[in-house]
């Protein structure tokens, strides 16, 4: 805002406009018939009051920096006049409400100084204080609260302060105070149901993050109030969270006896519950949850074998290590049945932890009741996300966000390309699969020259490939002749006759997040249109050997993603391998894999920890690092999500082999 010394620059314009505005719009007094003065009667001067009164007008009117100049100009005019008082308010409030603090801030303290006795003081101080905090003099104004609530503990902006003062002891990492001031203040702001709610939102904050012994201290503080039972609630699950059985059933029982509301009081049953069945928890027993029935059922068997294997049931792998013992449920891939199949597992036969389930819906609907019964789960699904359902949902499955970020290195930066071309289909697996390679090739620096769709039951792919390459649309006139000024003298001399137009190929490589079925039909029409020469880049569900059998000369040196291949040279996998085909007379995929290293998992935290809890094997499941399976070095992040690479593989001749 301009300085107060510009009450010169002000316009004549301006003046006038506001000595016509006095004239017809204020009065002081009401009018009265004029008396004649006496015949020797002096008229009287301007007084101060019509320049503090020109200021008024301006500000009114809202001209803002105008009243500025004018209430600095009467100041300056009469430093010991009547409305000396109220210029310093009316300045300090207009700079405040333009949230210029500082200089509201000079006001303020100059009013609150020199006037020590003026009526609004109470306000005046407030606003000061509140300007201390925004401006991040947290020790200033947390002084000068505490000293206002001495002074006025009764003024109806006492509730406001106690917000600020708890404002101020937050960010000075005092949360027991901060709690106690918010505490109050939520009490005296029911009249502003906004800033109770913010206030509330703050103290429900410090109760969910605070640790056990501040928790017992902000219980004093809460006794009364509807804030007590989210404070045992914390209790208790902190107490579960450190297997303190006895500790969490005396803070879940007190929830219970704390309040009347039904929400809270079944909240209190559920831990209960979950304590009881802490207590009856078999160590040694894990519940599976597969679809062994149903349109799944293949996928869940081979699962199954795996598992088997892993526990040794068969004696000849994974045999060694303590005793675990598996009780099998069938979901037969419905939601609804997984659910119903984790209570049953966790209530009636207490298991420690689950395996499964393989679906999508059906293992988001497990991991919400094992989270809710806080039960350990190790998922078997792709689906992104799954492990934010909570704390005890893991995941152990090939995540298709590292299967672009692997397959975007080796091409990147193993094979330098740089320009990408992207076909895929429009379903939810395809559009996925594109966006993701997309935004990770931009990352890594290198580019998306084409991309095409196409429908999912699509077998003709010639529209597609011709708008890739620049043959779907006539091409104008200019672009033909560039065409024909690139070829060199002997091409054009030996011209029998025009050509066709040849494919504009600028792209690299050319990927397909399809099935190995649809790149049987893809990849021979790609060579019949010319794209040749092109990498040509896949997912993990390119590998079938059947993609060799009936399209192998079209995707040579081709390269996609593996979660397992059975044809390394490890001597675990190999001896795996050995063991499934011997005992299941089939060969292992990526399934078989999966659960025979998840059961492998079960049994090395088993032996390498001390668990008699559940929650002790979460732990343990986190705890571990890089267990040397069959389908890569495993380890668990703190969310749940598993760390492992994917293989490379890539097309030579009639086979497969790793990618190097």
């Amino acid at each position: 805002m301009r300085s107060v010394t510009r009450y010169q620059a002000i316009s004549a314009t301006l003046v006038v406009g506001i000595a016509f505005f006095l004239q017809s719009c204020v009065s002081v007094k009401p009018i009265e018939r004029p008396v004649k003065p006496p015949a020797k009667a002096v008229l009287p001067a301007p007084v101060e009051k019509d320049e503090f009164v020109m200021a008024e007008s301006a500000r009114e009117a809202g001209y803002q920096e105008e009243a500025l100049e004018l209430y600095g100009a009467y100041l300056e005019k009469y430093p010991d006049g009547k409305d000396v008082a109220q210029a310093l308010r009316r300045m300090g409030d207009i700079y405040y409400n333009g949230g210029e603090y500082s200089d509201a801030l000079r006001y303020y303290e100059r009013l609150a100084g020199d006037f020590p006795e003026y009526p609004d003081r109470p306000e005046i101080t407030y606003r000061m204080i509140s300007i201390y905090t925004s401006l991040g003099h947290y020790q200033a104004s947390r002084y000068r609260a505490l000293e206002w609530i001495k002074q006025y503990p009764a003024d109806p902006l006492a509730g406001r302060v106690y917000n600020l003062l708890g404002l101020d002891y937050a960010a000075l990492q005092d949360s027991e105070q901060a709690f106690f001031w918010w505490l109050r203040a939520e009490k005296e702001t029911a009249a502003d149901p906004r800033l109770q709610s913010e206030i509330r939102g703050r103290v429900v904050q410090i109760i969910e993050t605070s640790d056990i012994d501040v928790l017992g201290r902000l219980l004093q503080y809460a006794s009364g109030t509807d804030f007590v039972p989210p404070i045992y609630y914390r209790l208790a699950t902190l107490y579960l969270e450190e297997d303190d059985f006895a500790d969490a059933r005396e803070a879940a029982m007190a929830l219970v006896r704390s309040t009347p509301e039904q929400t809270w009081v079944n909240r209190g049953r559920e831990l209960l519950e979950r304590i009881e069945e802490g207590l009856s928890v078999k160590t040694g027993t894990f519940g599976c949850l597969l679809p062994l029935s149903g349109p799944f059922a293949p996928f869940g068997e081979e699962v199954l074998n795996g598992i088997q294997l892993g526990l040794g049931v068969f004696g000849s792998t994974g045999g060694n290590g303590p005793r675990v013992e598996i009780l099998i449920k069938d979901t037969e891939g419905n939601p609804e049945k997984a659910s119903a199949a984790m209570e049953t597992l966790v209530k009636q036969e207490h298991v420690i932890g689950v395996i499964g389930p393989l679906s999508s819906k059906a293992s988001v609907a497990a991991a919400r009741v094992a989270e809710k019964l806080g039960v350990p789960i190790i998922t078997l699904t792709q689906r992104e996300g799954i492990t934010g359902e909570g704390k005890m949902v893991f995941r152990n499955f090939l995540v298709p966000s590292r299967e672009i970020k692997k397959i975007i290195s080796a091409a990147v930066d193993d094979l330098g390309l740089k320009r990408f071309a992207i076909l895929y289909p429009e379903n939810p697996y395809g559009r996925f699969f594109m966006n993701k390679f997309w935004d990770g090739v931009e990352e890594a620096g290198a580019a998306i020259t084409a991309v095409e769709s196409y429908k999912p039951d699509q077998t003709d792919f010639a529209d597609q490939i011709k708008k890739m390459t620049g043959l779907y649309y006539p091409r104008p006139a200019s672009l033909v002749k560039k065409l024909r000024e690139m070829k060199t003298p002997y091409e054009l001399e030996t011209e029998i006759e025009p050509e066709e137009p040849q494919p504009i190929i600028d792209f690299d490589a050319v990927f397909i997040p399809d099935t190995y079925q649809r790149v049987i039909m893809i990849a021979p029409q790609l060579m019949y249109y010319d794209v040749t020469d092109v990498q040509l880049i896949g997912t993990s569900v390119w590998q079938s050997p059947k993609l060799i059998e009936m399209a192998g000369k079209y995707v040579q040196g081709a390269i996609f993603p593996s979660g397992f291949f059975k044809k390394q040279k490890d001597p675990e996998v190999r001896a795996f391998v050995r063991s499934y085909e011997e005992n299941f007379r089939t060969e292992p995929g990526i399934l078989g894999a999966t659960g025979y290293d998840t059961a492998g998992i079960l049994k090395a935290v088993m032996n390498d920890f001390t668990i008699r809890t559940r929650n002790e094997l979460r732990k343990a499941l986190v705890a571990i690092q890089q267990y040397h399976g069959v389908t890569g070095n495993i380890s668990f992040d703190p969310q749940g999500e598993v760390e492992k690479e994917p293989l490379i593989l890539t097309i030579s001749g009639r086979h497969m082999t790793v990618f190097h």
